[in-house]
């Protein structure tokens, strides 16, 4: 079932050629689209530069490419005016001298430029495989926005190599569209992403923690989209719907992680655009009818892509605001990349059923010198994906959550995943421009090592409980908590009749300073809108003693949870120096008092806080976690 609309090719007189005569059929004046990343022509493109004095005024046109680019050469100035849809490396200096242009525009639209004439092509030099028996050849690695163009240029103009992938999908065209037939072997270029650094792979856990199995993955260009995927060998009956892979997936698709057989639209096919990788996935993709390629009017149409459930989206920036406005395509004014599919793929995701997008970046650049994110975005700068379409952003110090949120709790979330260094300077900006309250409290560091023992989630009994650290964004949430339990419930946790938790108080909670004390909260759902279920804490004291606490919901009392609490909190009690805990239970709180006696809490009756005065030495030994869990 095709979503789009299929080509109708013009059927032409295919003559075979040399390179040099092939492109000395363009005309003077016209647009040239060159293929694009690892299907770049480069034989073709050698010839066309070759050839530059026949040419006068061509713009060049493509996506991104990956190898050679002498075209944007300024010596070549009045010959071709380059204008990029997408910037790499190869051509970033050029546009930034102004030798050569930048368009912004979805990938998912391009061709219709093409098709309206808005963008008239003259000439499209591709790369394709050999023709087969019955007269068609593949555009391999790259079919992109090649369809639009090869059925909308004049003349069509095709390197003929043997190390083309012949690939399944809508990559094959008949041979009697193009024009002109040019025979030429050589290595694909290649474009191996190297090993994810240590900040990247601190994301890509954070990350691999919202895919489940089943859901549909759209991976975009760089570092952390594959330190995901390597995060994701447990995960099973994964779907690919996205416009390209690497060879992030080669292991994951050899494993049988990556199935497709969950998806609705293209069941049991990845579906891509193109790829950018080496010849390991090259190879994989060669006559395999379990990768699909399309054209992007039909990989990025958020229409489409939303056909699927649970599709979840991954895709990098360069800045973020504390409203949430992304910038990818900029440092500031300096053009540096494009829009591709991002904005595409977070329209996609958010319209599809269970469907996530997340932003990803690491919290700061040039060596931890600035924030990547800031108060406003640098002067020039533009916004891709607008503040209203950000759902996740993530970076190496947590996961924040902004869909359906107000600017308040925007900025505490964003902050709150900014590094530390640079927390104070963004919440003071916060309180200056009164997004936030003006008592709002400095937002602590967290350790690391403690929250990375939390475990994501547990079942007790049948019921999972998804467990984090509290946060400063939590205010709502803890206020949500306290308003749902019933008195007596209130009472035998603070031992007294508290009737309110306002503002001050409840921030007062969830600022909490992990380098020395500890909040772990329980929810009832992995989703950014689901409901505090439980809540366990110590709170250290000068003496390197700790009072600790526990609340558990109603409905979730008696299966389990305030065990697995008291057992983590006693762990990391041991980790941060803690000498003893203690606690105060009220005499009516039988189930507490049982948890805190199984920890080995010696119990004393307190006449003044009319219960009981319970305490732990933590010098010696004690049940570890498992402990508390067993038999659930």
């Amino acid at each position: 079932m095709f979503l789009y609309e299929k080509y109708s090719y013009k059927k032409k007189k295919t003559v075979w050629t040399d390179a040099d005569s092939a492109v000395r059929n363009i005309k003077k004046g016209k647009r040239v689209l060159i293929g694009s990343g690892c299907a770049e022509p480069q034989h073709l493109v050698h010839a066309l530069v070759r050839n530059a004095n026949y040419f006068r005024d061509n713009e060049v046109v493509h996506i991104l490419t990956v190898g050679i680019a002498p075209y944007a050469d300024p010596r070549y100035a009045g010959n071709f005016r380059h204008n990029a849809f997408f910037i790499g490396h190869n051509i970033r200096e050029s546009v930034l001298q102004g030798h050569s242009d930048y368009m912004p525009v979805f990938l998912s639209e391009i061709p219709r430029l093409f098709k309206t004439r808005q963008m008239p092509l003259h000439a499209a030099l591709i790369q394709v495989s050999p023709p087969d028996r019955k007269g068609f050849v593949s555009l391999g690695v790259s079919v992109d926005i090649l369809p639009a163009a090869i059925a909308g240029a004049d003349i069509v103009i095709a390197q003929v190599n043997r190390d083309m992938p012949e690939t399944c999908g809508e990559a094959r065209i008949p041979l009697g569209c193009i024009d002109f037939l040019v025979e030429a072997d050589e290595p694909l270029i290649e474009f191996p992403q190297g090993d994810p650094d240590e900040v990247s792979m601190k994301i890509g856990k954070y990350l691999s923690r919202y895919v489940r199995d089943g859901d549909t993955l759209q991976m975009g260009i760089g570092a952390i989209p594959n330190a995901v995927l390597l995060h994701l060998n447990d995960k099973h009956d994964l779907g690919i719907h996205s416009e390209m892979v690497s060879d992030g997936v080669i292991e994951l698709y050899r494993n049988g992680n990556i199935t497709n057989k969950r998806k609705r639209l293209n069941k049991g096919k990845t579906v891509i655009s193109f790829v950018l990788g080496t010849k390991k996935i090259f190879g994989l993709i060669d006559k395999n009818r379990d990768f699909q390629f399309f054209p992007t009017e039909y990989t990025n149409d958020p229409f489409v892509i939303s056909r699927n459930p649970n599709v979840v989206s991954i895709n990098s920036a360069i800045q973020i605001d504390l409203t949430g406005q992304v910038c990818s395509d900029s440092i500031g004014a300096r053009f540096y990349s494009g829009f591709g599919g991002q904005v595409d793929f977070v329209r996609g995701a958010k319209r599809s059923e269970g469907g996530r997008s997340f932003i990803a970046l690491p919290s700061t650049a040039k060596n931890g010198s600035v924030s990547r994110i800031v108060s406003s975005l640098a002067a020039g700068a533009g916004v891709v994906t607008t503040r209203a379409d950000v759902h996740y952003v993530a970076t190496e110090y947590g996961v924040a959550y902004l869909h359906g949120k107000n600017i308040r709790e925007r900025g505490l979330a964003l902050v709150q995943i900014a590094h530390p260094q640079f927390r104070d300077e963004l919440l003071a900006y916060l309180k200056e421009k009164r997004y936030v309250y003006i008592d709002q409290r400095t937002i602590k560091d967290d350790d690391s090592l403690i929250k990375d023992n939390i475990p994501h989630s547990v079942t007790f009994k049948g019921r999972t409980v998804y467990f984090r650290p509290l946060r400063p964004s939590d205010e709502k949430a803890i206020q949500d908590f306290f308003y749902s339990h019933r008195p007596e419930t209130i009472y035998q946790r603070y031992l007294t009749n508290v009737e309110a938790l306002p503002h001050q108080e409840a921030q007062t909670r969830v600022s909490v300073d992990y380098n020395k004390d500890m909040a772990i909260a329980g929810f009832d759902d992995w989703t950014p809108y689901a409901q505090m279920v439980c809540l366990g804490r110590y709170i250290r004291d000068e003496k390197d003693q700790a009072e600790i606490g526990l609340v558990v919901k109603e409905n979730y009392q008696g299966i389990g949870i305030g065990k697995f609490m008291c057992g983590h909190l006693v762990e990391a009690a041991k980790l941060h120096g803690i000498t003893r805990l203690f606690a105060c239970v009220a005499h009516s709180n039988a189930p507490m008092l049982a948890i805190f006696k199984r920890f080995g809490f010696g119990v004393k009756e307190s006449r003044q806080i009319q219960g009981y005065y319970l305490s732990l030495d933590l010098q010696q030994s004690a049940p570890s976690p498992s402990a508390a869990v067993s038999g659930q």
